[in-house]
């Protein structure tokens, strides 16, 4: 699933992105797409791991209007 994403720049150089939909899921990186590569990777681990458990993941609808709200 292709949730949507959040980047910003960080004050100190580099940039941070995350996945509100998926809490927690977020990475750093120097430019912008290392930020992106780690966080594909950091994404791929949340929902692995939201599988193993059996907990059911975020409707990406909702997930999509959250986003639009925020912004």
């Amino acid at each position: 699933m292709n949730y949507p994403i959040i980047i910003y720049p960080c004050d100190e150089g580099g940039y941070v992105a995350e996945v509100p939909a998926l809490k927690g899921c977020l990475a750093q990186g120097e430019t912008l797409p290392e930020t992106l590569e780690e966080l594909a990777i950091v994404t791929q681990l949340w929902l692995e791991t939201a599988q193993k458990q059996g907990r059911p993941l975020p409707d990406l609808e909702r997930a999509i209007q959250k986003v639009k709200a925020l912004s």
